[in-house]
This record gives C-alpha cells, sequence and structure tokens, in this order.
C-alpha cells in the first residue's frame, strides 16, 4: 500500500503534467476548461485532500509598477480542515524560469523583482504554487498574463525613394542618399528588441529577383541589388514600388510597412543613350543635337562662315603664288579667260 508520501508526490506529478498541457493550451489562445479569473489581483482557493491542480488567470500590469506588487491571496475553502493550522506555500516553479521573482508575504503571492525580458516578450508567465497542511497538499497554477504597451516596430520614414545609376550601362548601384534602415519602437519594457526585414511586392512582379536586403534580422538594414540583377527584367515604364516590413522577432503581429519606389532609365532610353567611345567629330555632332540652345539655323550659319572663309583663303593663297597648282588654276578659270583664248591672246603658263 502506497505511503502518504508517495500519494502527494505522484499526485503532484500527475497534475504538474496536465497543468504544462493545458498552459500550453492557453498560450495558443485555447479556452481552459478550469476556473477562471482575470483582474489586477484575484482570490485563489486551496482544496485540501483534492488531486485536482486548480488553474486561475490573472493580468498583471507592468507599466507603472511598483515592487512588490501583490498577484493573488489565497484561501482555504473545505470546511472539514482546520484553517487554523498553519499552511506553508511554496512557489514550485515558473514558466518561463524567473528565479526568485515571486515569494509569499503571508497568503499573498507578490511579485519581488522585475520580470525577465523572455517573460515579458511572451506576454505570458506560469506559476505553480503548492499548499501544505497537515502532509496533505493542494495544487494551483496561476496562468499571469502580463500586460504591457504594445508598439508596432517603425522605420524613420513611411515613404522612402531612389534611382538606379550606372557608369557604363552594364553594372548598376542604388543611388540611395538615406542609408540604412533603423527599426525603432516605443515598448519601453522590452530591451535590445530584433527586428525582422523582407521586402513585399504586388503578383506582377517578385521583388526578390532585382532587390534584396543586406540582412534580414536585426535593428538595422539596408537595399541592395540582387546577385542575379537585370535591369531588362524591371518594368518597362521606368519605376517600380515594393514595401518594406519590419516586424518584432518576439511577436511578429507586431509591424509596419515603408513604401520604397525606385526610378531608372527605360530600354528605349538606354537604346538611344550615346557611346562612350564615339569619335569627337560624333561626339559634337552629338552634342549639337542634345543641346536644345543651339538652333538650326545658327549650325547653318557657321557652316556657311566656315565655308567662305576657307574659300577667300584659298584664292589669296592661288593669287600670291602663281606657279603652284592652285595658281595656274586660278589663272586659267579667271574671269574672262575664255575671251582672251578667242582672241588668241591667251598663254598657256
Amino acid at each position: 500500500m502506497a505511503t502518504m508520501g508517495e500519494k502527494i508526490k505522484r499526485s503532484f506529478v500527475w497534475n504538474l503534467a496536465i497543468v504544462t498541457l493545458l498552459f500550453l493550451q492557453g498560450v495558443l489562445g485555447n479556452t481552459l476548461d478550469t476556473e477562471q479569473k482575470r483582474s489586477d489581483q484575484v482570490a485563489v482557493s486551496l482544496s485540501f485532500g483534492s488531486e485536482v491542480c486548480h488553474i486561475y488567470t490573472a493580468k498583471l500590469s507592468i507599466e507603472k509598477l511598483t515592487l512588490p506588487k501583490d498577484i493573488i491571496d489565497l484561501a482555504v475553502v473545505k470546511e472539514d480542515i482546520d484553517s487554523d493550522n498553519a499552511i506553508t506555500y511554496t512557489v514550485i516553479g515558473t514558466s518561463p524560469l524567473c528565479k526568485d521573482c515571486f515569494s509569499f508575504s503571508g497568503n499573498q503571492l507578490q511579485l519581488e523583482k522585475n520580470l525577465t525580458q523572455e517573460i515579458i516578450q511572451s506576454s505570458h508567465a506560469m506559476v505553480v504554487i503548492q499548499g501544505i497542511l497537515n502532509e496533505t497538499t493542494s495544487c494551483v497554477v496561476l496562468n499571469i498574463h502580463i500586460d504591457h504597451e504594445h508598439h508596432n516596430p517603425r522605420l524613420a520614414n513611411d515613404f522612402y525613394k531612389t534611382k538606379l545609376k550606372s557608369e557604363n550601362g552594364t553594372t548598376w548601384t542604388i543611388d540611395a542618399d538615406f542609408g540604412k534602415f533603423t527599426a525603432t519602437t516605443s515598448d519601453t519594457k522590452i530591451e535590445n528588441n530584433l527586428f525582422n526585414f523582407t521586402l513585399n511586392s504586388d503578383d506582377d512582379f517578385d521583388v526578390s529577383t532585382s532587390f534584396c536586403l543586406s540582412q534580414s534580422q536585426g535593428q538595422e538594414t539596408s537595399l541592395e541589388l540582387s546577385d542575379e540583377f537585370d535591369i531588362g527584367k524591371l518594368p518597362k515604364d521606368g519605376t517600380i514600388s515594393f514595401f518594406i516590413e519590419v516586424s518584432d522577432v518576439s511577436d511578429p503581429a507586431k509591424l509596419s510597412r515603408s513604401l520604397m519606389t525606385v526610378n531608372y532609365p527605360t530600354q528605349s532610353e538606354l537604346n538611344t543613350k550615346p557611346s562612350a567611345t564615339l569619335t569627337s567629330e560624333t561626339a559634337i555632332s552629338c552634342k549639337i543635337q542634345e543641346d536644345p540652345s543651339i538652333s538650326t539655323g545658327a549650325v547653318v550659319l557657321v557652316l556657311v562662315c566656315l565655308l567662305a572663309i576657307a574659300l577667300f583663303g584659298w584664292i589669296g593663297y592661288a593669287y600670291l603664288n602663281p606657279n603652284t597648282s592652285s595658281g595656274r588654276f586660278l589663272i586659267r578659270n579667271r574671269p574672262g579667260a575664255e575671251r582672251m583664248r578667242e582672241d588668241g591672246e591667251y598663254i598657256q603658263i
């Protein structure tokens, strides 16, 4: 026959296993089929001699917390138990672990020190309490919802704009003057927050084929071109928009998005762009065509002046040098040369 101590041990182990399963269900949002009370302070009843480990739910706000903080009152409800006898209350475990965070002052459970970051980030704490009276035990589980301000992480701006640039038309870079994206949150109780960064686009364009982030988790990141970037695969209108999403690692439901717009040359602009290896004459011609301040009439006038200067220069040279081929050509073709031939006075030089 099992001794009283063995019964207590077996009952407690069995109840603790049930409690752990129910706690996991509570974290996942399922309803517990036990007595629940939600308030800043709840009254918990111990039922000695029962093998049932009752579960209570409490809410603890830590925004303006003064320690120590009373959480529950314990009371004995079984009439056949002499409540005048001394009852020993013990905290036998917490999940997540928070060593020496909870203790008893009389029959009141108190929070003695600040909760761990793990508990704050999960917003839940389970405290297993045991009462002992005349070698009889009673088990109570307190599922505490940690209430604190919840703010979505954000980037510095809701809208960003940049453009792509290239020196040779083949290698492209992002011309970004905003630097890195740094995420912040107004949650004062959570320290050293970590964030997830992702790029989101619509179904018409997969942003991951052209853009990526320098890191997907941390406190800051930057926009980069992917290894397989090809400007020809971007939309043909010369602009694309997508979202940079930042979410809390501990609670992915807390998130925000900023819109990123990227401008770039269209394919037609790339095809008409002059090559860097043009000759000097072609480069001058292109410069004249690209400069709207130079009119067509001005170009024609300059060319006529250049031709006139060249013509008068040649005539002067031929006139001063009659023995040269240019001089002889001028003599043969000067005005009145045909009339002299008819008179028989033309002398060929």
